[in-house]
């Protein structure tokens, strides 16, 4: 689940989902609570331009990455 991925995230850039659902409403002039932006994680419902902002916030990139071919 991404929740879990992104909660691995955010103890390694020592940012809390609160701090996080504080900089995505400035960034996207819209309100989020922990509550709110913790629901679209587990429920999955968190949109694309979403997830690219919440990685600019922690200062990472969000890419497609292709998977290894056998050959």
């Amino acid at each position: 689940m991404i929740i879990n991925d992104l909660k691995k995230v955010l103890l390694d850039v020592n940012i809390t989902l609160t701090e996080l659902a504080q900089a995505l409403s400035q960034r996207l002039n819209k309100p989020y609570s922990m509550q709110n932006l913790s629901n679209k994680l587990r429920n999955e419902t968190i949109t694309h331009r979403e997830m690219i902002i919440i990685a600019d916030i922690l200062g990472y990139d969000l890419k497609f990455v292709p998977k290894n071919k056998k050959e």
